[in-house]
């Protein structure tokens, strides 16, 4: 709906191609290092998977690369089918921790995977045994039939299926319950202690384009982008999607990207799924994180 909107605003057509592979990377790398940087390709992702490519050495590119675009930021949540026996995030716990439950994801490195394993982490229980499901509506849809038990997702791609009566969501990674709709999700921060960090990796979806195109071409990006977010029909449907409108561009959009580089890299690398440390890349530590110094990188 962004995509067609700005395309709307510019009076022209935007095709959006859906390249799989390497949670988005090879996309990335596609627009990065195989089209001409002149404004006619760009890229789109989720915040979580594009702060794992390093780390996950599918790709060298990064923040600093690109100039981003941010329309929505989403929490993820943790579900079961409605008929589940597990009916309380604390039970849920008590599963992972007694055996090796199947727990679908959308892949490895990529925004859901990774709250979780920081909710993980936090919570003390072992890892479970991850089916990875190719999307987040996948993984809901798994765990519908059956084929796993429990999944965690971004909430806008299952919010459907809970409306519908055929998941219950046991928590959101956001920072206050989730109510709409009749529902009553409890928030992360209440289910489950030393949590607070959590919300902050939740994602956004950003359109990027290489930052070294031509500045006008960047400049009628950004005004298309904020007249977009602007729009009755695209703040509906953040409402409808369980989703929050963030509008990110420019320096925002560059520290929120850089903060996540940090808090998605070490906590996959602290779980053991990195290829590449963090620190051989020059990735701080939230705790180290200073956004003087690491805007320093932009060229």
């Amino acid at each position: 709906p962004i995509i067609a909107k700005m395309a709307e605003y510019l009076g022209e057509t935007i095709n959006v191609v859906n390249q799989e592979g390497a949670s988005s990377a090879v996309a990335a790398n596609t627009v990065m290092y195989t089209r001409p940087h002149d404004g006619y390709s760009m890229f789109g992702t989720g915040s979580g998977a594009f702060s794992g490519f390093r780390v996950m050495g599918t790709s060298d590119t990064y923040w600093a690369d690109w100039a981003s675009f941010h329309p929505y930021m989403g929490a993820a949540a943790l579900v079961v089918r409605a008929d589940s026996p597990i009916q309380t995030y604390e039970e849920a716990m008590e599963l992972l921790n007694s055996k090796k439950a199947n727990f679908a994801i959308s892949g490895f490195g990529v925004g859901p995977h990774v709250l979780f394993e920081a909710i993980r982490d936090i919570a003390g229980v072992q890892s479970p045994n991850y089916m990875t499901a190719g999307s987040c509506r996948q993984a809901g849809i798994n765990v519908i039939a059956g084929d796993a038990e429990i999944a965690m997702g971004t909430f806008s791609s299952l919010i459907d299926f809970v409306k519908a009566g055929q998941l219950r969501a046991l928590a959101i990674t956001d920072t206050k319950n989730y109510t709409d709709f009749g529902m009553e999700i409890p928030s992360i921060l209440e289910v489950q202690e030393n949590s607070e960090n959590i919300p902050s990796l939740s994602e956004t979806w950003p359109i990027m384009i290489p930052r070294d195109t031509p500045e006008h071409i960047l400049e009628g990006l950004t005004e298309a982008f904020l007249w977009t977010m602007e729009q009755p029909d695209i703040v509906e449907y953040a409402r409808e999607q369980g989703l929050v409108v963030a509008a990110y561009v420019g320096e925002e959009a560059d520290r929120f990207l850089a903060v996540q580089d940090s808090g998605y890299a070490w906590t996959l690398h602290n779980v053991g799924s990195t290829s590449v440390s963090p620190e051989a890349v020059g990735i701080p530590k939230l705790a180290d994180f200073d956004w003087d110094q690491m805007k320093s990188q932009i060229k």
